[in-house]
């Protein structure tokens, strides 16, 4: 209505009431407004002045009409400083610095005189591109013209300075000015906590108080983010705490986000996630900073009900619900949780997806090893314009790795070099674990001598990823030279050439490895002992196991699963079944992986009552057993001749858990029938078997052949073990042996000449003493290691 009984005969008063409407435009964000203003200046012919023009442009700068902005700005005949203001301030706004920094310079070079508004803007772009040459450009030229800034545009020189990593010149300039208000001493604090000078910074503040500026929020919080980001959580807290105590102030939603943010950064999990407890129960309402950062906290602990939690709360605040960076946070939580169709969902429902949305997702689909899914998804990707990134193959090359799909893995690592990306040291790493999972040796080798010739540095991510794959390449002693030529060694390139030696059967130096890393002052970790223990397991190195365990009760290492199931392994490989299971009844809290370790001790050892009432009791605890439950508690019916139990356990899998037998609970089958001679039984059984029997069945029977020296039997089983495993020496030895005892000579000495002509060679016999709390190993060939 003001618009068309507007009185259009007295130009200067329509001037005025048309920028007064563009102001309230601008302030209530009213695009639509602002278009019929523009239609009726048009349509009335009113000249769009210098400073109507500018108010014009203002409201498109601040809704976001960057063309219509644009477009009207290079329009404009006559610019003045509140049009180059208005342009500049969007461009930066947007995170468009290269562009703000243009601008500047074509105002200048119109002869347009910056003010206070535009010197800022401009500081700010140089300092988020750390561009040093520039904004000392800039600090010249207003020098030059004899600007004297205020305190906020000598505030954006002291970041610039800061941020461009000239600390020293950004000191002196502070120095200079005479006037210091609490904004400048915030940012030179600020400055001293993001390099890590925390002495400075609280040095800073002291000053600060001498000089009569009260420190502030602002001043707080730039202390707690700091200890916070730089991973020392016990310094920030008790800033925090003291700002809690504190008369002026409390900390605010900055403050308790820093704590929450910084902690989850570096580690500090279970404190984010109890910080971010504390803060919802104190009334404060978190951001979509805070709730990114709570819901990383429980996708790195895999606490699924925690993070269904926060997400329930989100679904109440609808700013929160809807936010983006909300939406990456939990597509990336349930798809590294294991809920893929949850995460699927809410990728779905997000309006607008970005590339950290996609990128979430695929490596979602990696971990859970949905190759095909994958692939749709990473097609409908690139079908909507979105180009995959280095992250974005980080994610499916080491996410089906840490899956076990290194065929799959290889396979995106391929197309990623088809698409002429570079891999960086995680690709490179992930891409070095997959060769190793499938055995690719030569790609393996090709790889590694893509790092030597693009000198890539041999970081420890990288050197622990090469011992690896060439100790799963059976290339041990390449592992150990690329161990040694390492210059630096971290605890994860100890653990790696441990694990190495361990799983090749060099126990013995797995555990000198072991003293050598204790003495080289590098602390272990649970990695380690779980990777030396199996060397104890091994050897039967009771002593040592022993040793190594006073070692964990020492590091404080005696409370955490992976080792206390480690350690009733080891116990009961050594024949200490006692000491295994007073380990595994003091633990305050058995997981699945305990239940089976124990009844895979008893199993071992004869001890096969004792599995099946250790399994009993399992079940009346209202536990859930696995496949690999069936396959111990199996192994020791078979190793005790619990035929009947071993029937009634393996028919359980189907009737009370729903679960159809793999081919590891079938092999257990026929290793117990055919140990009791139940031979045309065993028969029967692998024929009704509804997949074809593997190398680990025929195995079984050519086991229990020798047990009850049935040659002719054997012969059939070991047809089927030559063709499945061609070059396994175990299986022409066994056989041989078999011929031997039942006195066939000729027929063992042909099996002798049948490895000759396929060049299979038996590894040569190892034994071991101790002498002088030494161990000393003795090879065939060899006269000794140790």
């Amino acid at each position: 209505m003001l618009l068309s009984s507007m009185d259009l005969t007295n130009p200067d008063e329509c001037i005025e009431i048309y920028a007064s409407i563009l102001q309230k435009c601008r302030k209530l964000y009213n695009l639509r407004l602002g278009f019929q203003v523009h239609a009726q200046l048009v349509v009335n012919g009113v000249d769009v002045c210098e400073f109507l023009g500018s108010r014009l442009l203002e409201v498109y700068c601040q809704t976001g009409c960057v063309e219509d902005a644009r477009r009207m700005f290079d329009k404009m005949s006559e610019r003045n400083v509140f049009s180059w203001t208005a342009i500049m301030e969007m461009y930066c706004g947007l995170g468009d610095y290269e562009e703000t920094i243009k601008l500047f310079y074509l105002m200048v070079n119109e002869g347009v005189r910056p003010d206070h508004f535009v010197f800022p803007k401009v500081f700010k772009a140089c300092s988020e591109l750390k561009n040093y040459r520039v904004g000392k450009d800039v600090y010249d030229y207003m020098l030059s013209i004899g600007f004297e800034g205020n305190s906020c545009v000598k505030g954006s020189i002291l970041d610039m300075f800061i941020k461009c990593g000239r600390m020293d010149i950004a000191r002196r300039f502070f120095e200079e000015i005479e006037f210091k208000d609490v904004f400048m001493w915030n940012i030179m604090v600020s400055g001293y906590t993001s390099k890590g000078e925390f002495k400075k910074a609280l040095k800073c503040i002291s000053d600060m108080k001498l000089s009569g500026v009260k420190p502030d929020q602002v001043t707080w919080n730039a202390i707690i983010s700091g200890y916070a980001q730089s991973g020392q959580f016990e310094e920030a807290s008790k800033y925090f705490l003291e700002m809690g105590g504190l008369k002026d102030f409390k900390p605010n939603l900055v403050s308790w986000t820093a704590l929450i943010a910084g902690s989850e950064q570096n580690g500090y999990d279970f404190e984010a996630l109890s910080v971010f407890r504390k803060m919802v129960l104190e009334g404060v309402k978190p951001n979509s900073i805070t709730i990114a950062s709570a819901v990383s906290a429980c996708t790195n602990l895999s606490l699924l009900r925690h993070g269904r939690e926060i997400h329930g709360y989100c679904i109440k605040v609808e700013e929160l619900d809807s936010d983006l960076l909300v939406g990456n946070s939990l597509v990336d939580y349930y798809a590294k949780c294991r809920s893929v169709e949850v995460a699927r969902r809410k990728f779905g429902m997000i309006k607008q997806t970005d590339l950290v949305s996609w990128n979430a997702m695929l490596a979602g689909y990696a971990l859970r090893g949905s190759h095909e899914e994958a692939i749709e998804l990473l097609s409908e990707m690139k079908f909507q314009g979105i180009e995959p990134d280095i992250i974005t193959w980080n994610g499916l090359v080491t996410g089906f790795t840490q899956y076990g799909d290194g065929k799959a893995a290889l396979e995106f690592f391929q197309r990623m070099h088809s698409m002429g990306m570079d891999p960086n040291t995680t690709t490179i790493s992930g891409a070095l674990a997959a060769c190793g999972q499938v055995r690719n040796l030569k790609l393996g080798k090709e790889i590694h001598g893509y790092v030597l010739r693009n000198h890539i540095e041999l970081s420890t991510g990288v050197g622990s990823a090469l011992i690896s794959m060439y100790s799963g390449c059976d290339s041990l002693e390449v592992a150990c030279s690329v161990f040694s030529e390492l210059s630096t060694r971290d605890v994860v390139v100890w653990n790696s050439i441990i694990s190495a030696c361990a799983q090749s059967g060099r126990s013995v130096n797995a555990l000198d490895l072991l003293r050598e890393m204790n003495l080289s002052n590098v602390e272990v970790n649970t990695v380690t002992m779980v990777s030396a223990l199996p060397a104890c397991s091994k050897l039967a190195a009771l002593r040592q196991g022993k040793e190594i365990h006073q070692f964990i009760i020492r590091c404080g290492l005696d409370t955490c699963n992976f080792i206390l199931n480690s350690l009733i392994d080891m116990y009961g490989r050594c024949g200490s079944i006692q000491k295994s299971r007073r380990i595994f009844d003091l633990m305050p809290q058995r997981d699945l992986v305990s239940w089976n370790v124990m009844i895979s001790v008893y199993g071992m050892h004869g001890f096969g009552m004792d599995a099946v009432n250790l399994f009993q009791h399992f079940r009346t605890m209202g536990l859930k057993p696995n496949h690999i439950t069936f396959t111990n508690l199996l192994s020791a019916c078979s190793h005790s001749g619990l035929i009947e139990e071993g029937w009634k356990y393996f028919k359980m899998m189907k009737t009370e858990y729903a679960m159809d037998p793999a081919v590891e609970q079938y092999a257990c089958m026929v290793d117990l029938l055919s140990r009791a001679g139940q031979f045309n039984e065993t028969l029967e059984f692998i024929e009704k078997m509804p997949f074809e029997p593997n190398a680990a069945v025929w195995g079984s029977l050519l086991g229990a052949c020798r047990i009850h020296c049935n040659p002719d039997l054997a012969e059939y089983a070991a047809r089927y073990l030559f063709e499945l495993e061609p070059q396994s020496s175990g299986n022409y030895v066994l056989m041989a042996n078999i011929y031997s005892a039942a006195g066939r000579w000729e027929d063992a000495a042909k099996i002798r000449c049948l490895m000759k002509e396929r060049g299979v060679t038996k590894p040569p016999g190892c034994s071991w003493i101790e002498v002088k709390r030494k161990l000393h190993s003795f090879v065939v060939g060899i006269l000794h290691i140790h």
